[in-house]
């Protein structure tokens, strides 16, 4: 599967009906956003006829009866689940199957990584198949575009301010974030901004870190002390709030005094462009020895949190009195 990472495809969004499909990838949801998308594409059409078939339970001659025309249809579209599980019997048939195709048919398959089936995914590849890319969405740059491209397919406007709040948010599940883009379409009129988007999810503990962390890192301790109290009140666990705060200080230490464009500096940090944009503009005005004490209460903090303290809750609190104390005021 190396090659299919290195040359990974097209996305979903560009898919068509063609005679053969590869999807290559683990991301399950991006898989079924594909198949999705073609089922919706061949509904028009009353003269196709529609299967399902499991590689892991595939029974021999099943693939042939699917892709044969009949009374009813004049092409088929063939789903093809599990291949990366896939048995001899489907071997065996879809092999045959590559060297005699049906140019009106849909064959579409989901792989989802590993090395089993090599012998069949090269003769895919050399069969000429669209490759579609389903491989992990892990980096925030790659989620951001994945809100955007949701939002802009159906004809929505969303702020930037919004999009990453979102990610932010619910942004640890594609599956997730993909859902909350749609309930936010469905439930919403007009622009989405921030406001919306703290409304539906701002109570989410990924969500209320960050807002704790900006508050503190702004010297804002009133705002991050309410925004944490509220959040501990109602069963928050306090070590991811205490991961992201890390993670602020940390990004802001990597960008402070560094005169460099955010695009030039991402990928050497390991960061989105829109990250470094952020953290540089929080930077201002602090100085290194203020935030290596801040990185050191941190660190601290992680460890009280950890056990090493009868109060987290306290312990947080002090921390975050700490860096809103040395930052920097505006």
């Amino acid at each position: 599967m190396a090659h299919a990472q290195a040359n990974p495809g097209i996305s979903w969004r560009e898919l068509s009906p063609q005679p053969l499909i590869l999807l290559s990838g683990s991301e399950d949801y991006l898989a079924s956003r594909a198949f999705e998308l073609l089922r919706s594409q061949a509904a028009v059409r009353e003269d196709i006829q529609h299967t399902r078939l499991d590689a892991a339970k595939y029974e021999p001659g099943e693939l042939l009866l699917a892709t044969s025309s009949s009374l009813f249809s004049s092409a088929n579209l063939v789903e093809v689940h599990e291949l990366a599980h896939m048995n001899e019997y489907f071997l065996k048939d879809a092999l045959a199957y590559l060297k005699d195709q049906a140019p009106e048919n849909v064959l579409i398959m989901h792989h989802s990584g590993g090395t089993r089936g090599k012998k069949l995914l090269d003769a895919i590849k050399a069969a000429g198949a669209l490759i579609v890319n389903c491989q992990p969405v892990k980096k925030d740059a790659e989620k951001i575009d994945f809100v955007q491209a949701e939002f802009k397919s159906a004809k929505r406007r969303i702020t930037n301010d919004a999009v990453k709040a979102l990610v932010a948010a619910v942004g640890n599940s594609l599956a997730e974030l993909g859902s909350s883009c749609s309930q936010l379409i469905q439930d919403t009129t007009g622009t989405i901004d921030q406001d919306m988007v703290d409304k539906y999810y701002g109570g989410r503990v990924e969500a209320t870190a960050f807002k704790v962390a900006d508050a503190a890192i702004s010297g804002n301790a009133v705002l991050a002390l309410r925004t944490l109290r509220h959040s501990l009140s109602t069963g928050t666990d306090p070590i991811p709030i205490v991961a992201t705060l890390a993670m602020k200080v940390r990004q802001i230490a990597k960008v402070a005094g560094v005169n460099e464009p955010a695009a030039s500096l991402a990928s050497e940090l390991g960061m989105a462009p829109w990250q470094v944009q952020q953290a540089q503009q929080q930077a201002r005005g602090w100085k290194r020895g203020d935030l290596a004490l801040c990185v050191e209460e941190i660190a601290n903090t992680d460890r009280m949190v950890k056990g090493g303290s009868r109060s987290p809750g306290y312990a947080l609190e002090h921390a975050i009195m700490f860096i809103a104390g040395k930052a920097p005021r505006r």
